[in-house]
């Protein structure tokens, strides 16, 4: 059946409709990708720039901890231990790990020094962290210092004072340490009375 000239005009005018159908999905898939190529370089540099502010973070964190740690330490150990924080990302997330170090090595301070650096340790890393949020000035503390010898006791009783005074904050204590009721403000003892009941009296 022969076609007429309208039908191959009719042909030829629907294939420009969707050949210029084609060049507009085209031309919009070009601005789409371009969009998503400008978006994946948008994403490249923001997590350049946050990893540079976690890092800048981490370093002021890192500077602040070990900084009131080191300055409980040296009070008790001059010289002979370095208290460090490594950051390190596993499994995609930022972990710290607590490094001790003498003479250059990392070493386990709970066997050179009977768990009295970790004492100290441990009590400034509390302090560290109250002092990075909002929380109430009140610390509650279970025996403190009870693996640190006792020639030790006054000066780590010091620090407590001092620590005291200067950030404003209140400690509450359970202690059987001389030297650290020595140089509390408020002295509450438990005693018991003749029938083995338990009380509470003021001693300072």
């Amino acid at each position: 059946m022969e076609r007429s000239l309208r039908d191959y005009v009719d042909f030829i005018s629907r294939k420009k409709g969707e050949k210029g159908l084609l060049t507009k999905q085209k031309n919009d898939i070009k601005d789409i990708l371009k969009s998503l190529k400008q978006d994946s370089l948008d994403l490249e540099e923001a997590q350049v720039i946050l990893q540079i502010v976690a890092k800048e973070t981490q370093e002021q964190l890192k500077y602040h901890i070990t900084d009131i740690v080191q300055l409980a330490i040296d009070a008790c150990f001059p010289d002979e231990y370095i208290f460090d924080i490594n950051f390190e990302i596993k499994r995609g997330k930022t972990e710290a790990s607590i490094v001790f170090k003498k003479n250059g090595h990392n070493v386990d301070p709970m066997d050179d020094s009977g768990g009295g650096v970790v004492d100290l340790a441990s009590f400034a890393l509390r302090i560290a962290a109250w002092s990075l949020g909002k929380t109430d000035s009140v610390i509650i503390l279970d025996e403190p210092f009870r693996f640190l010898s006792k020639d030790l006791q006054p000066q780590a009783a010091e620090i407590m004072k001092q620590l005291s005074e200067k950030l404003k904050l209140q400690f509450i204590m359970v202690t059987h340490n001389k030297e650290i009721v020595d140089c509390s403000d408020r002295v509450f003892e438990i005693a018991k009375d003749g029938e083995g009941i338990s009380y509470v009296k003021r001693r300072k």
